[in-house]
């Protein structure tokens, strides 16, 4: 009885994910972009530097500053 009713489970779930994809509705998903030409090993090294990540030194000390009081 419960191998029957797992495998009715296991068939509705199949058979809504068909009629979902045959009506279209699982191609609203959004879609991921695409690796582009301007995606190279300089272009990301670029973008790398254009960071700005702040004085790391002076952020760095004030943590050394704060760990020297304990």
């Amino acid at each position: 009885m419960r191998k029957t009713l797992w495998i009715i489970i296991i068939v509705a779930v199949v058979l809504v994910l068909w009629w979902q994809w045959q009506s279209g509705d699982l191609g609203n998903l959004p879609q991921l972009p695409g690796v582009s030409e301007g995606d190279t090993t300089g272009q990301i090294q670029q973008d790398l530097e254009q960071i700005n990540v702040g004085d790391i030194d002076q952020e760095f000390q004030n943590i050394d500053a704060e760990l020297n009081k304990l």
